[in-house]
């Protein structure tokens, strides 16, 4: 039985439609159920083909049936998302603190704060960023006006300050504070801003992972959005005859966590635990997602490996994994003490 034109453009376009989608998906690693969506696309080529090449009557229904069997399932996720399990009213007051603690920069911060688009055109700025550059319309304007976004240090206004930055959604986002002076205490609110960095590895802090794990976790409790935590642990052993080389471990770590920072995501954190462990947290991200990532973690690249072979010592990187489905609350301790749980497997919750 012929297709007309109409009817084969319509199909093809939808065809065409839900494989983009999937291939979008696989590739930023989203969490939007795939197979359904492989089903769908798979039924609608097979009906659309069989019917045009006149094949048995039964393999047009086939594809009927296996698209039918994909939307079906992409209604029943879809479903399944809008309903979810009823918050108690305690839980209601957690998440919706904790989404206005992840909300966007506002006048209500004594902190000159800004955002822009990758081609730095100030998009936002607050009142106190207006104030120190006395510029009351920045909005339109180059960053670059006003200091270089490449800097962690910059004169604005004439004041020297030091300058924040961190990508989200494909926007920068900017915050400026003064330098810490000599003889602050480390309880101040300054020394707390500057050591959300760990200066030796340019990861996140530990203690700034005990506040952004919790906010991670409200954040996916609250939008029903798969999580995922990875536990990277690097051991040394010493060879039989062989002393320990202390710079020599260092180097390696190092060296190891610029691969572990090329591999994942602008979307991804990286925390630095301490010794010679690194916390990974992953946004939307499927279980499957975030094993292949672990695993491709602890398969050193060829220089890496060349590295490792020249060490007098023997190597081994662990990893753990957790998979956080966002539909009942978990406590950030119970998080990380399931990652090391399960160093050299994963767990679910």
């Amino acid at each position: 039985m012929p297709i007309e034109g109409p009817l084969w453009l319509l199909l093809l376009i939808l065809y065409l439609s839900l494989s983009l989608v999937y291939a979008y998906n696989i590739n930023r690693r989203r969490s939007f159920p795939l197979m359904p969506l492989q089903l769908a696309a798979q039924g609608i080529i097979i009906c659309i083909i069989s019917l045009e090449a006149g094949s048995p009557f039964m393999v047009p229904w086939l594809g009927v049936a296996i698209a039918a069997s994909g939307f079906v399932s992409l209604a029943n996720q879809f479903i399944g998302q809008l309903k979810g399990p009823p918050r108690t009213p305690a839980q209601i007051q957690e998440v919706e603190h904790l989404e206005d603690a992840l909300a966007p920069p506002t006048d209500s911060s004594p902190f000159p704060m800004l955002s822009a688009n990758r081609e730095g055109t100030i998009i936002e700025a607050n009142s106190a960023f207006k104030e120190l550059s006395g510029d009351k319309a920045p909005e339109g304007k180059s960053v670059s006006e006003f200091f270089n976004p490449g800097n962690s240090e910059g004169s604005i206004g004439g004041k020297t300050l030091l300058i924040f930055q961190k990508t989200k959604d494909g926007l920068f986002y900017f915050s400026m504070m003064d330098p810490i002076k000599k003889g602050v205490g480390k309880n101040s609110a300054a020394s707390r801003l500057v050591e959300l960095f760990d200066s030796v590895t340019g990861l996140y802090s530990k203690e700034y992972a005990s506040i952004r794990g919790p906010e991670e976790i409200g954040r996916a409790a609250r939008y029903r959005r798969w999580l995922c935590g990875i536990y990277l642990k690097v051991s040394y052993v010493d060879l039989p005859g062989m002393d320990g080389s202390p710079d020599l471990e260092k180097a390696f770590f190092m060296a190891y966590l610029e691969y572990v920072k090329s591999e994942i995501r602008d979307s991804d954190m990286g925390f630095y635990l301490g010794g010679q462990e690194v916390l990974l947290l992953l946004p939307e991200t499927s279980q499957q997602g975030a094993k292949d990532s672990a695993l491709r973690l602890v398969s050193l690249p060829d220089e890496l490996e060349e590295m490792r072979v020249d060490l007098p010592f023997s190597v081994d990187i662990e990893y753990g994994l957790i998979y956080y489905s966002g539909t009942h609350p978990l406590a950030f301790e119970d998080f990380i003490q399931k990652l090391q749980d399960s160093l050299g497997g994963a767990s679910e919750t």
